[in-house]
Parts: structure tokens; sequence; C-alpha cells
């Protein structure tokens, strides 16, 4: 079955909140002061020096703000994340949490998780560093124009109306149809081929951020691998993404897989002692519903990831597929 309905990655309230806090931060200076005050650092002087919207964590999906500033002649860095009603994403708090380990091990001497969300909303809240209610976000606006105030505190408000109309939690109909589609199709499709592939089980309940299909096991891969599908990657690149991911891993095979890594697949870092091999597909939204075409490249994908992994460094695990992976 496939949905058409249009329906957006975010709500336009978390949209509008995830713009209201990029310009707060840009332009006011006190602002960002209070907002790290709220996040419990305690600082001298605390200057913003760039504001990155919708910034990639090193590969597994993004974020919705990064606040980088010098904080007592310290280089900090505010990881945050919006929420009004939306569930959580597959591992989002997780992902927040590896990529700031990773900006720490770097040139960041201070990275926190921020969740934004209104104050009866939990959801993932005690898997970030702190959280700061958007109640408190609407109090810490100022500006001597009162009609711009107003305007803004306004955005809050009707965010936090929704939140009391629908509640913190809210299944995605078309997001599930998504991923039983893809999971009924995909399990014919590696049963044709053949091609062995365990799925995740799918759950009652999907919700508007849950574009992961992750932990796909192939019978010969070690505990330490597996295979995930991003069905989309962000809103501004229509892209999905297939990765193959070796976690954790030591340093001699990171060394192999480094020498073996084929040109068709980008090779990055994954958590604190990984490395995945990943390539690009089509993506699929629960807005325009399932596509064979499309999960027949990502299939198509693992299948040569799989091939590559099994048989590092042979002349066809660079070029060709394999069907008896």
């Amino acid at each position: 079955m496939t949905n058409t309905t249009p329906l957006p990655r975010k709500s336009s309230q978390e949209t509008e909140i995830d713009h209201l806090l990029a310009e707060e931060f840009h332009c006011d200076s006190v602002f960002a002061k209070r907002f790290a005050e709220a996040c419990g650092l305690k600082f001298a002087s605390f200057q913003v020096i760039h504001v990155t919207p919708e910034p990639s964590l090193g590969g597994d999906g993004y974020g919705d703000l990064l606040v980088t500033a010098e904080m007592d002649g310290r280089k900090t860095a505010l990881l945050i994340e919006d929420k009004i009603t939306a569930g959580a994403a597959t591992r989002q708090a997780e992902r927040y949490s590896e990529y700031a380990k990773r900006m720490r091990q770097g040139d960041y001497e201070i990275v926190t998780t921020v969740l934004v969300a209104p104050g009866a909303y939990r959801g993932e809240r005690d898997s970030y560093d702190v959280s700061v209610s958007l109640e408190a976000v609407m109090e810490m606006l100022r500006s001597p124009d009162s009609c711009r105030l107003n305007w803004r505190r306004g955005i809050i408000e009707r965010a936090l109306r929704k939140n009391a109309t629908t509640g913190v939690q809210v299944p995605d109909l078309a997001m599930r149809q998504l991923h039983a589609d893809y999971q009924n199709w995909a399990g014919d499709w590696c049963n044709n081929k053949p091609l062995s592939l365990e799925f995740p089980e799918l759950k009652a309940e999907y919700y508007d951020g849950d574009n992961w299909v992750d932990r796909i096991r192939h019978p010969a891969f070690p505990a330490n691998v597996w295979l995930r599908h991003r069905l989309w990657t962000s809103n501004r690149d229509m892209a999905g993404m297939v990765d193959l991911v070796v976690s954790p891993t030591s340093e001699d095979e990171q060394e192999r897989l480094n020498s073996a890594a084929p040109d068709w697949a980008i090779m990055t870092s994954y958590g604190k002692k990984g490395v995945k091999l990943s390539i690009r597909v089509p993506e699929m939204r629960q807005s325009t519903g399932f596509c064979e075409n499309h999960a027949e490249q990502a299939l198509l994908a693992m299948s040569r990831l799989i091939s590559f992994f099994l048989g590092q460094g042979t002349e066809d695990s660079r070029t060709t597929p394999s069907w008896s992976a």
C-alpha cells in the first residue's frame, strides 16, 4: 500500500522552534548567556562563534542545532535537539552522545547535549546531558520592541498549546506502514535471490523521526558487524544511505579495512572505536510511501557491502555484488 498524503518530517511548530533558536543564538548575546546558564554552565564570559542548523552527527544522522562558543577561553559547544510531541528517533540521544564524545576528542573542551522540549515532555529527556523547557526558553526572550517580543513568544506558546492538545507521543501510521511495506518486500526479495538477511522485528509504533532500519544481520557476520538502512539522511539532502558498521574494531582490523576500502563506498569512523562503509541510495519517506525500485537499490548496496566484507581485498569484492554471499 502506498501512502500519498504529504507528511513533513518535522511539524511546523518544531521547525519554527529550530529557526527561532538559531536566530536568537546568532543575534542576541544575552539570550545565549541565559540559555548557557540554564544548561548549568558556569562562566565569566560566553560568546557565540557560530550557529549551525541541522548539523551532521558525523554520519549518524543530523541534529537540530549546533552552537559553537568560546567560554572563558575554552572552545565550547551546545548540541541541541528540539521536541514538541514527536517521539525520539532511532538511537537519537545515543547518537548525540556519541558525537559529543568525538567532538571532545577533537578541539572542543566542553560539549553539552541539550533537549529543548515542553516541561511535560519525557521521551529520552534523561539521556541528554541537560534539558531546558520551552517554558523557560520563552522567559529568556527579550526585546525592546514589544511587537517583536510577542511574536517570538507566540511561536513557543503555539508549540505548548499543541503539546497540551496532542500529548507527548504521536505515533505516525504512515511511517509504520512504510517500515512494514519495506520489510515485507525485502523478505521476499532476499528469498528470491537468495540473500540471507535478518531484519529487526517490526515495532508496534513508529514516529516521524524513525527513518532507520538498524541492525540488519547476515549469518556470516561476526557479532560486531551489521548493516543498517537510513531511509533518508536530512531535509536538505534527498538521499538515503546504506551502512556496513564494524564496531568495536581493533586497530589491525581498521587498517585492513582502510587498505581494502573500495572506491564506491564512503569510509568514516563510527562512534569511539568503530568504522562504517556507506553507499548513497535514493531516499524513501512516509510522505511518498514505499518504492520497490528504491528498496531494491538499497538491497543491492547491502549485497555489495556484504561481498566486500566477506572477501576483503579480493578483486570481486571491490567491483561486483555476489548473490551467494
